[in-house]
């Protein structure tokens, strides 16, 4: 059974790839905020689309595709400490379109950026997801990788308007559609070779957030999730915690809190 963590964050994590589903975005921008705080100087992006990020959750955003992108983004992370960087807007001005791998890397290597968080695939909102053909983008010189889940799924019904993709998470999991979700079914398919863990660079530390856990009954289901993870073969992650990226509490071993980064 993977081993809980005391630390989400190591000081050597330079790269911080985020997939799943259930509390991608607000655990970007919560670890973001966490290390603006500490003077770490941070670029949080996708590797996908996102949505254009809100004042709270970021003060700027440089687009690559514009003219002067090194300087502007320089210039921005010397003032506020943290910056979402993308390729560029959707033609609706509502959406951030992502880098590539190699665009990533290339703003990594700038000297004034200390950290990155990228998201790296979508899930339309929703808290529990397969991933697709194409997914997930994954930087290969990623050095944490952490899959989220929702607890909140657990409980409901395996239907497309609960999970994405409902219909290949039946197939991966060998469950009906409209069956109820259980700790077993996530567990089977954070275990499978084309689960939850699909893309993790083997260089990488895996990281699983069962989020939501300030639900009733989530720290039990987290729980309940592991127990059933420890039972059965396949990929495992390397360390799992649960916790709210909403209230930015985050769970290891029995009730001790896990500190978002290395200190």
């Amino acid at each position: 059974m993977p081993q809980t963590t005391e630390t989400l964050i190591r000081e050597s994590d330079r790269l911080i790839s985020i997939v799943g589903g259930g509390g991608k975005t607000s655990l970007m921008f919560c670890l973001a905020h966490a290390m603006q705080q500490k003077g770490i100087r941070v670029v949080s992006t996708t590797t996908t689309r996102i949505l254009v990020p809100e004042p709270e959750q970021s003060l700027d955003v440089v687009l690559l595709a514009e003219p002067g992108f090194e300087k502007k983004l320089k210039c921005s992370l010397d003032q506020h400490g943290h910056v979402t960087v993308a390729q560029h807007l959707s033609p609706d001005g509502k959406k951030l379109q992502g880098l590539s791998c190699n665009q990533v890397k290339t703003v990594l290597e700038y000297p004034f950026v200390e950290r990155m968080i990228v998201e790296a695939d979508g899930a339309r909102q929703l808290s529990f997801k397969a991933p697709g053909d194409n997914e997930p983008v994954v930087p290969q010189i990623t050095d944490v990788f952490i899959s989220v889940v929702g607890l909140d799924i657990i409980g409901k019904f395996l239907e497309d308007v609960n999970v994405f993709r409902a219909g290949l998470v039946s197939s991966l999991t060998g469950v009906e559609m409209g069956t109820e979700i259980t700790p077993l079914i996530v567990a089977k398919l954070l275990v499978h070779s084309k689960g939850l863990l699909r893309g993790c660079p083997e260089s990488a530390r895996s990281v699983l957030l069962l989020n939501k856990a300030d639900i009733s009954g989530g720290r039990q289901k987290a729980l309940s999730v592991m127990e059933a993870v420890g039972k059965l073969e396949g990929k495992k992650p390397d360390y799992w915690v649960s916790g709210s990226t909403r209230e930015g509490v985050f769970r290891g071993k029995g009730e001790s809190i896990c500190n978002l980064w290395e200190r």
